[in-house]
């Protein structure tokens, strides 16, 4: 068990903690059982030597652990003990130590043999989300982007405690200074791959590790269909089960639930449609200072969202820009003019001018124009209209081809709408709403809509 260890059973730590086994050993160092000589009460020990570094990120993410640790005060996190080093003559050696978590790693519950049912997945599901809420929900959100079997531990009661805060990364740090790619593959969600850590990339981790408790496969070996795992055809689940675990599952991080909370939420509520539960699951007020005119009755939902207007400041630096923009178009046009074919330069002058007509039509948009949203039983009509020039344009369609009512954000100028989405068509609207107005929107029309279904 201590082979090719630096320490040995019965080793002497700092004078005070005695080694009595090895609990893991990972990339970065090796965790032990110890017993403090004194209390006789045992701890985790995690254990780096500076000799067994192979860059100095590894030491950052060691100090970054122990900081973050002794931050924390849940139930389902054993707590932070201490962080020491220690010299010899050949090395230097870190140190963190911690409560130890009694029970087994659902991994090492599964290599056992433990099937766990459906019933006690969302058990462990839910926990460990509390758990996710409480480390989101800090300030700045800490992500512990290393969520799996092996760092999830359960004890004889059903009881969950989140371990190996390795990889945790909060995301003031991830934003601005950059992030290292650290995590487990299978259980990765697709933007970790990128540095990105988000709430939801927990969310991620969280559902492959439940899917490795369903099939006892690694989440790697699992089928995929359009890059997501198809996990339909290797395991059979409650259907709304399924749908829940389907959205955790999301390789696209918009289509995935926002939040702990809005995971717990839709679990604790399986009646809700999946397809019309939207990217917001709690309960959502209108945010302060919102313009926003919205009734709703039994039968109907109405929405007017008038002008959100523009600093003039903001108009003048818009202006601007769109002159700038035609001033550089128009110079193209003449050194095209040249080399180019009178035919060919004509489409281009047309697509370049109606591109920039768009333009100047968004921001004449943002200071007049106003966006009206009615949704009955039978049909929907989303209308845009400018009061001056007097402009309007409309769309709609049957309410009972609704699936869907979601935040989306485009992959091209990455703007960000609410969208009502049909089979064969999408609604975009609001894109000059702020995302908490946004956010409030989706909830209050798809609780409108799931309340028709009823």
């Amino acid at each position: 068990m201590f082979e090719n260890l630096p320490h040995q059973a019965g080793d002497l730590v700092a004078e005070r903690y005695r080694l009595i086994s090895v609990l893991g050993q990972g990339g970065f160092g090796v965790t032990y059982t110890a017993e403090d000589i004194d209390t006789h009460q045992q701890f985790a020990i995690k254990q780096m030597s500076l000799k067994g570094m192979t860059n100095w990120k590894q030491l950052e993410l060691f100090e970054r652990e122990a900081q973050v640790l002794s931050q924390l005060e849940h139930p389902a996190i054993p707590n932070y003990i201490d962080y020491f080093q220690t010299d010899t003559e050949g090395d230097r050696y870190y140190y963190i130590v911690q409560e130890l978590a009694s029970g087994k790693s659902l991994a090492e519950l599964v290599g056992q043999g433990w099937q766990a049912t459906q019933v006690e997945v969302k058990q462990i599901a839910l926990q460990v989300l509390e758990v996710l809420k409480y480390l989101h929900a800090l300030t700045p959100p800490i992500i512990h982007r290393d969520i799996k079997p092996q760092n999830i531990i359960r004890n004889d009661d059903g009881q969950i405690y989140l371990v190996d805060f390795g990889a945790v990364q909060n995301v003031y740090h991830s934003t601005m200074m950059g992030s290292t790619v650290v995590g487990t593959y299978g259980y990765m969600a697709p933007e970790h791959f990128q540095g990105k850590a988000i709430p939801a990339t927990d969310l991620y981790s969280l559902g492959a590790t439940l899917l490795f408790l369903l099939t006892h496969c690694s989440p790697a070996d699992l089928p995929r269909k359009r890059l997501k795992i198809d996990f339909g055809s290797v395991v059979k689940l409650d259907p709304a089960f399924a749908d829940w675990l389907d959205l955790m599952l999301e390789p696209v991080v918009e289509d995935r639930f926002c939040s702990a909370q809005d995971a717990i939420s839709v679990l604790l509520q399986p009646t809700v449609s999946r397809s019309l539960a939207g990217d917001v699951a709690q309960t959502i007020q209108q945010p302060p200072g919102s313009k926003i005119n919205l009734y709703k009755t039994k039968t109907s939902v109405t929405i007017h969202i008038p002008p959100v207007g523009l600093p003039w400041k903001s108009v003048q630096q818009k202006c601007l820009k769109l002159w700038f923009d035609l001033l550089m178009l128009i110079i193209l046009l003449m050194l095209l003019e040249h080399i180019m074919p009178p035919l060919v330069l004509g489409g281009v002058s047309i697509i370049s001018g109606m591109i920039w007509v768009g333009m100047m039509a968004s921001v004449l948009f943002d200071i007049v124009g106003h966006t009206h949203l009615k949704i009955d039983p039978k049909h929907f009509r989303l209308l845009w209209r400018l009061k001056f020039p007097g402009l309007k344009y409309v769309r709609g369609g049957r309410t009972a081809d609704l699936i869907r009512v979601k935040c989306i954000t485009t992959s091209r100028s990455k703007a960000k709408y609410c969208a009502l989405i049909t089979k064969g068509n999408q609604y975009n609207f609001g894109m000059q709403l702020s995302s908490s107005e946004k956010n409030w929107l989706v909830k209050e029309i798809g609780d409108f809509l799931i309340s028709q279904q009823n």
